[in-house]
């Protein structure tokens, strides 16, 4: 997404053809096979906010993964005319990125040059192109390869390189929007096939991802999915993007919206692609990065739409990764105590199934870091009477501080819960 570009975005799309309440059990392995680490989170900034002016984003939750898009280092951003390259935005990334490690970093591909795009530019001063490059043939493009190349190869002046920081790619950013990609998936897929090799070979480990599509688009996804199986498999990963509500619609809720994600992982198995892990890698309320309802809804809304993520089980386990874009609107929203303390909560842990509801009660099965069953609980309706399982002997909450707080249960307790998440101990 790109803020000049708001109105138009297809992220929020809405499916209302599903009534699924109880999502289906995993068809891959189990997110407890593999516990959550912070570079599960991930987060986006504009390069007039962090990372260009060298300065990290100021939290204490700290995300372990920075999504690089819409911060400078696009193609039409670093290649500025054929054989030019200004790498100033990049290397202050690499810096600041060097300087507050352990950190995982996405790289996201987009923004044709105009000097060699087929279409019209756009974005002001960033000069930009959604046009596929005037080179581009059934081998590729010369003049992206070539810039691929160079930003593999490249490294700061202090030293700190693409290739020992920079592990996820991800193909082209949203390119079933007419705003990022003007050509056709065919084309898409015969410009970036030969960047894929040049990547791996110039980046060891490296994951290369889908373009992550926007809001529910499973046809497009599909037909991305049908070059690489009947082409060359390009992908390790299957990327998407989808948003949490925008006023008008009826379907502002987490526990609905994840029906677009189950309808996209669905898509994903339907294509032979069970255990391709799969990350929602640009997230947030809507498209002015802000949330329509009270304080305390919006919290709790965005600690669900993480939970059930990571959680759902319908595909290689849960989410690999989810990330906030415009994380300026997690602190001015108030937000990044909540985000700490399910961080909290959730590192080291790992998910055992999907969560599931009864009614308009959900729970959520996990083990924790340390080898405790756990469940987590929270009523959609509000507050309510609950009774944990004789097992439980505490419970956390949600306060507003980091970290929450710990109440201990007695046998045969009732306790209160409402829509914000309550995990049982």
């Amino acid at each position: 997404m790109r803020k000049s570009l708001v109105l138009a975005s297809l992220c929020l799309i809405s499916v209302f053809a599903m009534n699924i309440c109880s999502y289906a059990q995993s068809t891959g392995a189990p997110m407890g096979s593999s516990p959550i680490e912070p570079s599960n989170w991930s987060f986006q900034c504009f390069k007039s906010r962090c990372g260009t002016d060298g300065v990290w984003i100021s939290t204490i939750a700290q995300p372990g993964t920075v999504r690089l898009w819409d911060s400078g280092v696009t193609w039409a951003w670093l290649n500025t005319s054929d054989g030019a390259y200004s790498w100033k935005y990049l290397d202050a990334w690499l810096d600041v990125i060097a300087e507050n490690q352990p950190r995982a970093v996405i790289y996201t591909f987009g923004d044709v040059p105009c000097w060699i795009a087929t279409a019209a530019c756009s974005g002001g001063a960033e000069n930009w192109s959604p046009g596929p490059p005037r080179d581009l043939t059934s081998s590729g493009s010369a003049k992206f390869s070539a810039f691929v190349l160079a930003l593999t190869q490249h490294c700061s002046p202090a030293g700190h390189c693409v290739k020992d920081y920079i592990k996820y790619w991800e193909l082209w950013n949203e390119p079933n929007r007419p705003e990022h990609w003007t050509g056709n998936a065919k084309q898409l897929y015969e410009m970036v096939k030969p960047i894929v090799p040049i990547i791996r070979n110039h980046v060891s480990g490296a994951i290369i991802t889908t373009p992550p599509i926007c809001g529910g688009d499973a046809i497009w996804m599909t037909s991305w999915m049908e070059l690489e199986n009947t082409n060359t498999r390009l992908s390790d990963y299957y990327s998407i993007h989808l948003y949490l509500n925008q006023p008008g619609q009826n379907n502002n809720e987490p526990e609905t919206r994840m029906q677009i994600i189950q309808l996209m992982v669905d898509t994903k198995n339907a294509n032979g692609w069970i255990n391709a892990p799969w990350i929602n890698s640009e997230t947030n309320f809507n498209v002015n990065y802000t949330c329509i309802f009270a304080a305390e809804v919006c919290a709790s809304q965005l600690i669900r739409w993480h939970i059930l993520q990571y959680a759902y089980q319908g595909g290689a386990g849960g989410a690999f990764n989810i990330g906030w874009y415009d994380w300026d609107s997690i602190q001015l929203g108030g937000y990044d105590s909540y985000y700490y303390t399910m961080m909290k909560w959730l590192v080291g842990a790992g998910f055992t199934a999907s969560c599931t509801n009864n009614g308009t009660v959900w729970s959520c099965p996990l083990t924790e870091a340390d080898g405790k069953k756990a469940l987590i609980v929270w009523n959609t309706a509000g507050d309510s009477n609950y009774k944990p399982a004789v097992q439980y002997v505490d419970y956390r909450s949600f306060d507003g501080t980091y970290g929450g707080a710990t109440d201990h249960i007695s046998k045969g307790q009732t306790i209160t819960i409402n829509t914000f998440p309550m995990m049982l101990e």
